[in-house]
């Protein structure tokens, strides 16, 4: 079986990229109103509504049913979990710091998945993605970069869940996507609602910016977007998919530029140069599983 990437791939992964590139900031500057539960449960709500009404018919219910434990992994381990620590994350380190931990991601998948899907391991993919991280980090500054041991702890293990449910997804090998990601995003919903006991959705500082990047986060960032994501899983596999990772940066710069006429330096194009070439290299002939002759 070999996943390399079509043309079609390469527009979702781009398309993603771009629609994610924003998503830090967004969290950044929401978390501190709503609070990190109750900005995931925001953000989870308002996309199963959405998803809900577009893709679940009366019929599907019985799918669900008869798969409710993986429905239920998937929306924790690929969805509310990294929501929640990532969103806990930022209240301490900055987007760029985020960003490069969530670049990660690859590497999480590309070990996950020589673990339990016997994909071959692949020197290329492997420096592809230290090409990628290494461009990471150039494109930030180390600098920049912020510690705070339970924050990129938090962020960390953010990274190594998408990585793994991924794979778990891939295994899965379910054919709705549509029907997945809705019924997913609702499973995360559930899963994350009784966590508002601990700490209760609040509402400081709320204003129309504020809800207008929570929408943006809810129905485009996690809501829409969980389409594609999982068709990317589903066609070319984790480590291809998890690349996006490392590409999210290069659009945030892009939008940052467009919109708020930040300066674009050197040192960030040379990151980005990396990043592009670590991506490359991590998608050159795809994945292969090592049973096949």
């Amino acid at each position: 079986m070999s996943n390399k990437p079509s043309i079609v791939d390469w527009i979702y992964i781009v398309g993603l990229s771009a629609i994610w590139g924003s998503s830090f900031v967004f969290i950044k500057e929401t978390a501190p109103v709503f609070g990190p539960v109750g900005l995931v449960f925001l953000r989870l709500s308002i996309a199963s509504i959405v998803l809900g009404l577009l893709f679940i018919n009366r019929k599907d219910w019985l799918f669900v049913k008869d798969n409710l434990f993986p429905i239920l992994i998937i929306g924790a381990a690929n969805i509310a979990i990294p929501f929640y620590l990532f969103s806990y994350a930022s209240l301490q380190i900055n987007a760029g710091s985020m960003a490069v931990i969530n670049g990660t991601t690859p590497l999480f998948a590309f070990l996950f998945s020589m673990m339990f899907l016997n994909f071959k391991f692949k020197l290329l993919q492997l420096l592809g993605i230290v090409m990628g991280l290494i461009g990471l980090t150039v494109f930030v500054g180390l600098e920049s970069l912020e510690f705070e041991i339970t924050a990129n702890l938090a962020a960390i293990m953010g990274a190594m869940m998408y990585g793994i449910s991924m794979v778990y997804m891939y295994k899965l090998n379910f054919e709705n996507v549509k029907l997945i990601a809705a019924v997913s995003m609702l499973g995360a919903t559930f899963l994350i609602t009784p966590f508002l006991a601990l700490e209760p959705l609040t509402f400081d500082g709320l204003n129309l910016y504020i809800i207008l990047s929570t929408l943006f986060l809810a129905v485009l960032a996690t809501g829409l977007a969980y389409i594609p994501y999982y068709t990317l899983i589903k066609s070319i596999g984790p480590v291809s998919t998890s690349i996006i990772a490392m590409l999210v940066p290069v659009f945030g710069m892009f939008w940052a530029y467009i919109l708020l006429d930040e300066s674009v330096t050197l040192t960030k194009l040379l990151g980005c140069f990396l990043i592009i070439i670590g991506v490359l290299m991590t998608n050159l002939g795809g994945n292969k599983s090592s049973k096949e002759s």
